[in-house]
């Protein structure tokens, strides 16, 4: 499968839009100092998203630095302050970003829970925020200065549950969410609405919350209806608990989740029962096109393992703000209406867009645990 997110006339923009690897520019902004504030739960139970985003930050800087992404000759930093995933620090670092008088932009926060007490903040000020990993229905409903960069799984769920029933040709479901967290909430209400919609039974829907270690009374109560899918909405601490008790158990239901399944470290956690689960995503590691291989490369030499997802979208915001900056945005209001005209633009992502709604436009990938990794599924 060849990802395809903008017709092939509008790759043919982007060449003029975003400056070769190596080749800095010297645009609007050149000689001037551009401070844009990063949130990122760094420790906490979110942690491991946040690391990733953090790793990816640190080498956006080292890549301005070295020319190879491009703010047009500004000197262009990403200050990432860890929420520890608090969501009282995450509105603390908002208002402090906002009001420190040298941020025009804030990217992040990592969940979208963190984004529900944040970004009102933002908004009401008209202050510019864009979210990286922030897929819960709703997010840029906030305001006109929020944008995602991350694919909705609005965006993605219909998605992997037509291309799996396509293949599959289920006929009942089971649905596991966690009903405390905005992400795997949005996860359990989109899988129920759309498999439903594909004619599904929908025999079974567990819940539970975060930090729960024990699935397997659940899991029983879902096997004893015998579906022939199981959908799963969960953040990878949970995730990974639920495929490896559900293999425990014996069960051969198919499996299939949403973006909080997207991690390197899925198969290596989870273990063999991990196989074979389906995964909507909005990256893959092993998409070919150039500016994918050379992130993927340049991460790995760097931190002695590959990128995950938080880390891609984390990167791309910076190629969006490097374009932003190297076109002259400095301020606030420059940042928005920057953002406001973007067309498309060149990332480690594939070429993305922004729509009215301010939500990327780009297309998922949907994706097969592998033996230590992941494939694209056909």
């Amino acid at each position: 499968m060849n990802r395809t997110s903008v017709p092939a006339l509008a790759l043919l923009a982007v060449v003029a839009l975003v400056a070769p690897s190596g080749a800095a520019s010297k645009g609007p902004a050149a000689g001037k100092t551009v401070h844009i504030g990063v949130i990122a739960d760094v420790t906490g139970g979110a942690g491991v998203y946040g690391t990733p985003q953090k790793n990816a930050y640190e080498l956006a800087n080292e890549d301005i630095k070295s020319g190879k992404l491009d703010a047009g000759g500004a000197s262009l930093t990403f200050d990432v302050q860890d929420a520890a995933s608090d969501g009282a620090q995450v509105v603390n670092l908002m208002q402090k970003f906002m009001t420190d008088g040298s941020t025009p932009l804030v990217l992040g926060p990592t969940l979208s829970g963190e984004a529900f007490k944040a970004f009102p903040i933002a908004a009401r000020a008209n202050f510019p925020v864009m979210g990286t990993s922030t897929t819960a229905e709703g997010v840029t409903a906030m305001g006109p200065s929020v944008y995602r960069d991350s694919l909705a799984e609005s965006q993605v769920i219909p998605t992997t549950v037509k291309r799996t029933h396509d293949k599959w040709h289920y006929k009942s479901a089971a649905v596991i969410y966690g009903d405390d967290n905005a992400f795997t909430k949005t996860d359990g209400d989109i899988f129920t609405r759309e498999l439903k919609a594909a004619g599904v039974d929908v025999v079974d829907t567990e819940t539970f919350h975060i930090k729960d270690t024990d699935f397997q009374p659940a899991l029983t109560r879902i096997e004893s209806k015998h579906p022939d899918v199981i959908a799963i909405g969960a953040l990878f601490p949970e995730a990974t608990k639920i495929i490896q008790q559900a293999g425990k158990l014996g069960i051969k239901a198919h499996m299939i989740g949403g973006n909080g399944l997207n991690a390197p470290d899925m198969y290596s956690v989870a273990g063999p029962s991990a196989q074979g689960t389906v995964v909507g995503a909005a990256w893959y590691s092993g998409a070919k096109y150039p500016s994918n291989l050379d992130f993927v490369k340049s991460y790995t030499a760097k931190y002695g393992k590959g990128p995950d997802q938080f880390a891609a979208q984390s990167y791309a915001a910076a190629q969006i703000v490097a374009y932003l900056v190297a076109h002259g945005a400095t301020t606030k209001d420059e940042m928005l209406s920057g953002l406001h005209n973007v067309r498309v633009i060149q990332t480690v992502l594939g070429p993305i867009g922004f729509d009215p709604n301010r939500d990327v436009k780009s297309s998922p990938v949907i994706l097969s645990i592998v033996k230590d990794g992941f494939t694209y599924f056909h």
